[in-house]
C-alpha cells in the first residue's frame, strides 16, 4: 500500500458536500465549477498537516481517532468556507468547460493523475523544466486549457505536477481497455526521464466532471539524477 493522506479524502469529500449547496455557492459569489473546487482544496492542503498512513490497519485507526472526530471536520468545514470566500474574490480568468468539446457519451473518463520530482543530487523537490504526458499519438489533450501539457515544474509548487486527460469515445457503456502514457522529462545536466503508466478502464454512460478521490491517480515520485553518473550493471 502506498502512503495514503487521509486529510486529502477528507478535504475533498468535505469540499463537495459544501459546493452541493447551489445557494450557498450563489450568495458567496463562487461559481460552481471544477477548477474553483481544485483551488479550494489546494487552500486547505495547504493550511493543514498531512496525516499518512501505509496500512489499512493505521487506515482505520487514524480515521476513528482523528478524522472521525467532530472538532476536526468542523475546522476543515471553516477553511473550506474560507477558501470559497478566498477563491470568489480572487477568480482567475479561464475557459468554460461546458464550451469545450467533448466526446459524446459513451466515454472513457480519466483520473487526474499527479506527482513530484525530486533532484536526486540533493532529493528536494525540482523546478525549472517542464513535464510532458504522452501517448503513442503525442502530447496527450487536457480537458480544457487550464490543465497544462507539458506542466511547468515550478518552485512554488515544489515540482509537483498534475494531468487531466481528455476523455476518450468508447464504442458502448461497460467497455473495458488499457491505456498507456509516458511521463516524460528533459532538463539540463540531468538523465533523460520517461516513466510509464497505464490505466485498465471501463467506459462510462456520462462525462464525469467532478473531482472524487478514487478518480485521483498518484504516480511514485520521480527523481532526476546527474547526466555524468555511471549506470548501474547489474549482473
Amino acid at each position: 500500500m502506498k502512503p495514503h493522506n487521509l486529510m486529502e479524502e477528507l478535504v475533498i469529500n468535505t469540499v463537495d458536500d459544501i459546493f452541493s449547496n447551489e445557494d450557498y455557492l450563489t450568495r458567496t459569489g463562487c461559481p460552481n465549477s471544477d477548477q474553483c473546487r481544485i483551488d479550494v482544496v489546494c487552500y486547505v492542503l495547504n493550511r493543514i498537516p498531512p496525516l499518512y498512513t501505509t496500512s489499512s490497519r493505521g487506515l482505520a485507526h487514524l480515521g476513528k481517532t482523528y478524522i472521525e472526530q467532530p472538532q476536526s471536520t468542523a475546522d476543515i468545514a471553516a477553511l473550506v468556507n474560507e477558501g470559497i470566500r478566498q477563491v470568489a474574490t480572487h477568480q482567475r480568468p479561464s475557459s468554460d468547460p461546458a464550451s469545450e468539446e467533448f466526446p459524446e457519451p459513451p466515454m472513457f473518463n480519466f483520473p487526474i493523475i499527479k506527482g513530484q520530482v525530486f533532484d536526486g543530487r540533493t532529493f528536494a523537490p525540482y523546478s525549472g523544466s517542464a513535464i510532458n504526458l504522452k501517448s503513442d499519438y503525442g502530447l496527450v489533450p487536457m480537458r480544457d486549457n487550464r490543465w497544462n501539457n507539458p506542466c511547468p515544474l515550478i518552485e512554488e509548487t515544489e515540482g509537483r505536477f498534475l494531468f487531466w486527460p481528455m476523455p476518450v469515445s468508447a464504442d458502448k457503456p461497460g467497455e473495458e481497455r488499457t491505456f498507456s502514457f509516458a511521463l516524460e522529462l528533459e532538463a539540463d545536466g540531468y538523465k533523460q526521464v520517461r516513466h510509464f503508466i497505464t490505466f485498465n478502464l471501463t467506459s462510462d454512460d456520462k462525462f464525469v466532471n467532478s473531482m472524487e478521490v478514487n478518480r485521483i491517480y498518484t504516480v511514485e515520485s520521480i527523481y532526476l539524477f546527474d547526466q555524468n553518473e555511471p549506470e548501474e550493471i547489474i549482473q
